[in-house]
C-alpha cells in the first residue's frame, strides 16, 4: 500500500507539471490578439475570464467528494482528472480552431467562455492531485501541498 501512495504522489506531480497551461498565457496572448482582432483592453477581459476559471474549484471539489467515497477500499481521483481532461481540451481546442481560422471569429463573450472552461479545467487536476496527496500523507498535508503547488507554479 505505501508503495502504492509514492506512485500516486510522483503521478501527480508530472500532472500538476503538465497542467499550468493558463500560465503560458503571455505566451499564446499576442497570437490570440492578432488573430481574432483584439485590442489589449478586449485581450485582457478573455485574460480575466481565464483567472476566474483557473481560481474557482468549486465544482471540482464537488465532484472529488460525490467520486472518492471509499467504496469497497478504492477511490476515483481519476473521475475528477477526467472531467478535467475533457474540459481542458475542449476550451483550448475552441480557441484552437478560431486562431487557425476552421470555425468563424467567435464573439469575445465566447471566447471569454472557451478560456474560462479551458482554465477551469486546471482546477480539476489541482484537486484531485492535492487532495489525494493530503489523504495518502496526512502527517505531511503541509509539506504535500507545498510541493504539488509549487510543482505548479515553477513548471512554466
Amino acid at each position: 500500500m505505501e508503495k502504492i501512495k509514492w506512485m500516486a504522489a510522483v503521478a501527480s506531480i508530472w500532472i500538476q507539471c503538465i497542467c499550468g497551461a493558463s500560465y503560458a498565457f503571455a505566451i499564446y496572448s499576442s497570437v490570440l490578439k492578432s488573430t481574432q482582432g483584439y485590442d489589449q483592453s478586449t485581450l485582457d477581459m478573455v485574460s480575466v475570464f481565464k483567472d476566474i476559471g483557473a481560481n474557482a474549484g468549486i465544482l471540482s471539489g464537488l465532484l472529488y467528494s460525490a467520486v472518492t467515497v471509499r467504496r469497497g477500499g478504492g477511490s476515483r481521483p481519476w473521475v475528477v482528472h477526467l472531467a478535467g481532461a475533457i474540459q481542458c481540451f475542449a476550451g483550448y481546442f475552441l480557441i484552437w480552431l478560431s486562431v487557425i481560422g476552421v470555425i468563424k471569429r467567435p464573439p469575445v463573450p465566447a471566447m471569454c467562455c472557451f478560456m474560462l472552461m479551458a482554465a477551469h479545467a486546471q482546477t480539476f487536476f489541482n484537486t484531485a492531485n492535492v487532495v489525494t496527496a493530503v489523504h495518502n500523507f496526512p502527517d505531511y498535508s503541509g509539506t504535500v501541498v507545498g510541493i504539488m503547488k509549487d510543482k505548479l507554479r515553477r513548471s512554466v
